[in-house]
């Protein structure tokens, strides 16, 4: 037994050694592709910052990315090649604009020579820039030497115009002189020439140049062959605009002669046109862009930024389709348009005042306040539309006391109590049915149902309180009948004759309520009034400011003296409408004088200018002076933001 338990116990002991043995083998294995990946990330990592330090950024970039193909969520690598792309870019930037100031400088050389000058020192200044983040970048390296000639060539063309006019007239004697025996192809006698020139002028480039083609001449005559054919192929290229065929020819003059400054005289002269030419197609996009985008906010109305759209159109192309036509109608359009819209919004107010006023008239308060919303809604500065609507919810909350629906907080409190009061008229039970309803006018004193069973309890059972209390509602109907108010007298009249319909006078004031509602309140009657009324009348039918003014002034004094008289209403609210209408119009134009306008227009569409043009630190200038006038602009601001981010700042 002991023997067969030590076998088992022996046997368990390999069995865990053996596991392990097998856990330990797999960790190793998983372990050492992590230590292999690691090691490779740590000599990739160094590669990259000593190409770094040495400004080699584009193999920099290739060694950090070459990590983050072995790790994808390598934060370290990942920051550092945004840090070097953001380098690069403003590298590229520099170098870019040093090239067109290049160009620039070449192009007036040696005709402006102060401009030349200009434009050489930027394109330095540029280069610097470029050459200090990126060192090894071979094209800087060509733009260098560039460079460096013509910062020498400028400085003889200075030194050349220093010289008396006896000795320019002798240098450009010789260099036409020159130029005949190169073209007899004399070589030996143009190299005379071109050492009297070296003799007068010492460096000149142009006799430098001059004298090294004789000397090929000489010494290669094939080569020098080979080069002017292929010169005259280039210029003939030219003159038929073939400019990428005539650029080769001139490319492969280059690489038999690479200081040939007639080849890159040429070259430069092509870049300058291709350059143009990329330029326009893309001025050509973006103003077909704005151009479309300007008619459409025509469509839509937006008069300020289809100006700003067409405006930007021309700018990029002098012009662009119709663009000019469309820009010089947009002040009528926007005329027309704002004359259409101020006429609709005061049909608008009309006709929301007129249904207040009906609705007020025929007793629906609810809809008499929603058209008196809607008034000031549309012309805020409306006090007649105010002060009716005031007159509706004021009608409106005696409605709602008069009748107590679903929708009030108190209906779970009022219903039980009507129809406990209810059930006890019917039993019979005056006196506690009278107590109900005393509760429910406690709360709501105009409840209709509750003073009609008040009403009927009195007459059941003291007919000298019916007496007294049917007096008090026929009272407050004369009074409402005094004031025009037909529809609230009505009901006061009407809930008397459903419960005694033999009531003195009642059949005969419910009448003249009924009368009062049909008419549209407040005749003028009074013939002086009724005067003033046809004045007032004509002097509205005239129109323009003063006759307005005129006419509001009797209408409101006829409507102190008949306030319910609709169509005065109606007029006075026209007349006010129209009259602060066109006093916003004037004041919401002042913002900016016509000048400030002016200047915003102008240096806006001078930064669209620079930025079209690479020019971004111009076009910021030009954009920070509109903000100068208008800190609102939003174009002007999102301009800079791209101008900021494209500058790398």
């Amino acid at each position: 037994m002991i023997n067969i338990f030590n076998i088992q116990v022996k046997k368990e002991k390999i069995i865990i050694a053996f596991i392990v043995i097998v856990i330990s083998f797999l960790t190793a294995t998983s372990i050492k592709p992590q230590v292999q990946n690691k090691q490779l990330i740590d000599n990739y990592n160094k590669q990259a910052i000593e190409y770094y330090n040495k400004k080699d950024l584009t193999k920099a970039i290739i060694e950090w990315l070459k990590i983050l193909e072995i790790d994808p969520n390598n934060e370290d690598a990942q920051r550092n090649i945004e840090l070097v792309y953001e380098e690069k870019h403003k590298k590229d930037i520099s170098f870019q604009k040093a090239k067109l100031y290049y160009r620039l400088s070449r192009k007036v050389l040696p005709e402006d020579i102060d401009a030349a000058k200009n434009n050489s020192n930027i394109a330095i200044e540029h280069f610097i820039v470029a050459y200090r983040l990126d060192p090894n970048d071979p094209e800087l390296q060509i733009l260098k030497d560039e460079l460096k000639l013509l910062s020498d060539e400028i400085k003889l063309e200075l030194a050349k115009k220093r010289l008396s006019e006896e000795i320019k007239k002798k240098y450009y004697a010789l260099l036409s002189e020159a130029q005949i025996l190169m073209n007899e192809k004399r070589y030996e006698d143009a190299i005379k020439v071109w050492d009297e020139m070296l003799r007068l002028v010492p460096l000149d480039a142009v006799a430098g140049e001059g004298k090294r083609q004789a000397e090929l001449a000489i010494n290669n005559r094939l080569k020098f062959e080979k080069i002017m054919a292929l010169i005259a192929t280039g210029e003939e290229f030219f003159k038929q605009e073939k400019y990428i065929d005539s650029r080769n020819e001139f490319v492969q003059v280059l690489k038999l002669d690479e200081k040939n400054r007639v080849a890159k005289d040429y070259i430069a002269k092509i870049e300058d046109i291709l350059d143009e030419k990329r330029t326009y197609e893309q001025r050509r996009l973006q103003a077909e862009q704005f151009y479309i985008a300007g008619v459409n906010n025509l469509k839509t109305y937006e008069f300020t930024q289809a100006q700003d759209n067409l405006e930007n159109a021309l700018v990029l192309i002098d012009n662009y389709k119709d663009a000019r036509a469309l820009l010089e109608s947009i002040p009528q359009l926007k005329k027309e348009w704002e004359e259409r819209q101020r006429l609709l919004r005061l049909q608008q107010i009309d006709k929301t005042f007129q249904e207040g006023l009906i609705s007020l008239t025929e007793g629906r308060y609810r809809d008499a306040v929603s058209a008196f919303q809607a008034t000031l809604t549309l012309d805020p500065k409306n006090e007649l539309a105010r002060r009716y609507l005031s007159t509706a919810l004021d009608a409106l909350r005696v409605e709602e006391e008069e009748i107590i629906n679903e929708n009030n907080p108190y209906y779970s409190i009022v219903q039980p109590l009507i129809e406990s009061g209810k059930r006890l008229y019917n039993q019979g039970n005056i006196a506690e049915s009278r107590e109900q309803w005393v509760k429910i006018l406690n709360l709501f004193p105009q409840n209709r149902m509750a003073t009609e069973y008040l009403l009927r309890c009195d007459l059941a059972k003291n007919p000298e309180s019916f007496q007294k209390f049917a007096e008090k509602i026929v009272n407050d109907g004369n009074k409402l009948l005094a004031d025009k108010k037909y529809n609230e007298a009505f009901k006061k009249f009407d809930l008397i004759a459903t419960i005694d319909p033999q009531y003195p006078e009642i059949q005969n004031l419910i009448t003249q309520s009924k009368v009062g509602k049909r008419k549209t309140g407040g005749e003028v009657t009074d013939i002086d009034f009724r005067q003033r009324y046809n004045v007032a009348l004509q002097l509205y039918q005239q129109g323009g400011k003063n006759n307005l003014e005129k006419a509001l002034a009797e209408f409101k004094i006829i409507n102190n003296k008949y306030p319910d008289n609709i169509q005065v209403a109606i007029i006075i609210n026209k007349i006010e409408s129209q009259l602060r209408f066109r006093v916003a119009e004037q004041v919401q134009g002042k913002k900016l004088t016509p000048r400030q306008q002016e200047l915003i227009r102008e240096y806006y569409f001078k930064g669209i200018n620079y930025y079209t043009n690479n020019q971004f630190d111009l076009a910021i200038t030009e954009w920070r002076k509109v903000l100068a006038i208008d800190p609102d602009h939003e174009k002007a601001k999102n301009n800079i933001k791209k101008c900021l981010i494209l500058l790398g700042r």
